[in-house]
């Protein structure tokens, strides 16, 4: 089951209705409950995973919080000892079923390599080894572990840093198994779900409104414009044949939509969705190809991973609070561990550095202007910001193309397509049959189901006449809705088949 599918517009509304006919912990149930329900939709033995790792956590936060010393005491070993084995075992979960198979193949390219080049030396020969095959092993990578795991993390690391510990297990299986955020983020902080989660808010009209539009916009992103792209991109990120440089622009240009529509769609849903039970997610994404440079692209792009990393990784490691040379550092430490965070594969590596690299020269840069005033002057004039959001975009653009590869030989491949400028065109027939044309239409339709007939006097007087005002003002919420749903309706009449996954599933 995926926000996409027509299992989910079934799903939601039963869980609301369930929702909001019940208080207390039942209320609290129906959160858990539906959350594993949509969870072990997937794979149930996934259920099982999940509950072991929420058990788990749950229990070693109270024993972190019993060993603590008392205040203005240093911390005892076994305190350090019980965090670092609740650290521990959460990361190497992580290690085991997203890095373990990886790692292994490294191992075993660099031992054969390591023979081939002594079977080279004579006096080696003797002795030569046969290469090593790797073990195979699959382990199927449950669906977003590298967000349960670091929600844990953060949770044993603020509870070791003197936050109380929840005292109610359902509670904490609520906020560890959530489903609007449960496959793909946000990433939530213990302390403010908690909150909303023991006071949520009326489902009131405004509120049901707001909650609808973020489901219809998020539907609208990935259905009508993230899954056309993603047809049009796969053909050219999966080959290592040599693509002419218009071809490899409109792949890596197409995947740069599609990245943001289907990963902001996800986040929009599941806003919605958790808006719908009075809970408010935090916001993932604020306009983030609209930013004047690097730094402020990661602040507006995947907000909460940012806030993640900077909190229990750049700030730890020292932050801005050492020289240049450790910032450096430390931000290149931090985007690694980003790229890494992603998956299992050198071209995850490169991206993550390449964002490190460009973080450091961004810091310098703003600290060269801040310098020099005639420079700022010039940089903030108009051609100035239109050439330092087109920098960032293309900046972005390059690395997302790293960043879609399958592996580093492909991410090569089109790095090096997008300088062939000497071959013809030939994705216009892929384009056509994406249905962009179709994309472009169905916009405008949004737009103007969405926006202009709410504004419709014809329209506006119809819902009067119905009795929809009050205090001579007449509710355009109705309207709005009924704009939406349509244009839901469209949505899911020319969608495809089959639900295509977002695109942040498989980390």
């Amino acid at each position: 089951m995926i926000f996409s599918s027509l299992q989910y517009v079934i799903f939601l509304p039963i869980v609301v209705f369930l929702y909001w006919r019940t208080t207390g912990g039942a209320r609290l149930a129906i959160v858990v409950l539906s959350s594993y329900f949509f969870y072990m939709s997937w794979l149930p033995i996934y259920g099982l995973l999940l509950f072991a790792l929420t058990a788990f956590n749950f229990g070693i936060a109270f024993a972190i919080d019993k060993t603590r010393p008392a205040a203005g005491a240093n911390k005892s070993l076994l305190h350090n000892i019980v965090f670092a084995v609740g650290v521990l075992l959460n990361v190497g979960l992580l290690v085991y079923y997203k890095y373990a198979s990886w790692i292994m193949e490294q191992v075993v390219n660099a031992y054969n390599l390591f023979i081939t080049q002594m079977n080279a030396l004579p006096i080696f020969k003797v002795a030569a080894a046969n290469p090593w095959d790797a073990p195979v092993y699959s382990v199927i990578l449950p669906l977003g572990i590298s967000f349960f795991i670091f929600e844990f993390v953060h949770y044993i690391v603020d509870v070791y840093r003197g936050d109380k510990p929840l005292r109610s297990f359902m509670e904490f299986a609520a906020f560890a198994s959530f489903f609007p955020s449960q496959i793909a983020g946000p990433i939530k902080r213990y302390k403010q779900f908690t909150e909303t989660l023991r006071n949520p808010t009326a489902l009131d009209k405004e509120q049901f409104v707001e909650a609808s539009r973020l489901i219809v916009q998020g539907l609208f992103k990935k259905v009508a414009i993230a899954d056309p792209l993603g047809y049009v991109v796969a053909a050219p990120f999966s080959t290592t044949q040599l693509l002419s440089a218009p071809d490899a622009w409109i792949a890596a240009v197409g995947f740069f939509i599609q990245v943001y529509c289907d990963f902001s769609g996800y986040t929009d849903i599941g806003r919605g969705s958790a808006l719908l039970l009075g809970i408010r997610l935090p916001e993932n994404f604020d306009l983030p190809y609209l930013a004047r440079d690097l730094a402020d692209f990661w602040r507006k792009w995947h907000m909460t991973l940012g806030s993640w990393l900077r909190d229990y990784i750049y700030i730890p490691l020292g932050g801005n609070r050492t020289g240049m040379l450790l910032q450096w550092r430390n931000l290149i430490i931090t985007m690694v561990a980003c790229g890494v965070w992603h998956g299992a594969s050198w071209h995850y590596i490169v991206f993550g550095l390449a964002q490190g690299v460009g973080l450091c020269v961004n810091r310098e840069w703003k600290g060269l202007l801040k310098k020099s005033p005639a420079l700022s002057a010039v940089c903030e004039s108009k051609p100035g910001i239109l050439l330092s959001h087109s920098a960032v975009v293309l900046f972005i653009i390059i690395t997302y193309a790293v960043f879609r590869a399958p592996d580093m030989p492909h991410a090569m491949n089109m790095l090096t397509s997008m300088l062939n400028f000497n071959g013809p065109c030939t994705l216009y027939s892929t384009v056509e049959k994406s249905g962009v044309i179709y994309i472009a239409c169905l916009y405008f339709a949004f737009w103007l189901l969405t926006d202009k007939v709410s504004k419709s006097e014809f329209l506006m007087s119809v819902a009067k006449t119905l009795g929809l005002s009050q205090d001579g003002k007449t509710f355009d919420w109705p309207v709005r809705f009924a704009s939406w749903t349509a244009a839901c309706l469209l949505m899911f009449a020319a969608r495809p088949t089959e639900a295509v996954p977002f695109v942040y599933f498989q980390f």
